[in-house]
């Protein structure tokens, strides 16, 4: 659980609900994540999307897409987290950016400062052991409520109204892929983290919160699991469920 405090992850889930939206969309500024070296499975064969399954906008330049991105983005949501995204600049570019931070694992919590939970990490002391307080799992029910306002549906189909544009901003950072693989590398990534309904006890280690999970099953998830391990069952289900519903309509293949 090393790393940044406690900051909602993937919401990319929501942010990559959010989106363009995978869940949550995005936000700080556009700088590109750190090379990873950690395996990324292969996602499997997509059926081709059916014809006119999506609107075809006519797009302005990426310099000039914010206006756009706010028009539609805020008619699937009228949360106060997902307006507060919405008010800041170069929201194609941010989100882009943490999608690129989510499919290679990193913790993209330095882009989503303005979703940081209140309060600090807190836990119960039991015996011998150290357990994550239940309490922390409340910090980021917001979160979670702002993933769940969204059309998930509708986001996954503007995904793909917008793509053009997220491929161009995706292609600045030198990648050389198409932006859905990098998609389904995160939402499958994502889907993975196990929902945990028991007490999960942690170790002091004295880096980035103060600790790291004594389970190794924990442990040994990548930063942008373990970001959403800790927002807690509840939340986990509702932004899997979103990145669910939000891969089927965009047409992006997320099969483990």
């Amino acid at each position: 659980m090393a790393g940044n405090s406690s900051r909602a992850a993937l919401v990319i889930g929501g942010i990559a609900v959010i989106g363009l939206a995978a869940y949550l969309f995005f936000f700080g500024p556009s700088t590109p994540p750190p090379a990873s070296s950690e395996a990324v499975p292969a996602p499997a064969a997509r059926p081709a999307p059916p014809a006119d399954d999506f609107e075809h906008l006519d797009l302005p330049a990426l310099d000039d897409s914010d206006a756009l991105v706010r028009q539609r983005i805020g008619a699937l949501s009228s949360h106060p987290l997902v307006k507060s995204w919405l008010a800041t600049k170069g929201l194609i570019r941010s989100f882009v950016v943490v999608i690129e931070n989510i499919s290679h694992g990193t913790n993209p919590s330095g882009h989503l400062r303005m979703l940081k939970p209140a309060g600090s990490f807190l836990v119960i002391n039991r015996g011998n052991t150290t357990v994550i307080d239940p309490r922390n799992y409340e910090r980021f029910s917001p979160i979670a409520e702002a993933a769940a306002s969204i059309d998930a549906r509708m986001a996954g189909r503007l995904y793909n109204s917008f793509k053009p544009l997220l491929q161009v901003a995706y292609d600045e950072l030198g990648n050389q892929e198409p932006i859905d693989r990098a998609v389904e590398r995160s939402i499958l990534g994502l889907a993975r983290v196990p929902i945990v309904e028991q007490e999960i006890q942690v170790e002091m280690t004295g880096e980035g919160i103060g600790y790291g999970y004594a389970d190794v099953r924990f442990e040994d998830l990548n930063g942008a699991q373990k970001q959403l391990l800790r927002m807690g069952p509840k939340n986990i289900r509702v932004i899997q469920d979103q990145l669910r519903v939000f891969a089927n309509a965009g047409h992006l293949s997320v099969a483990p």
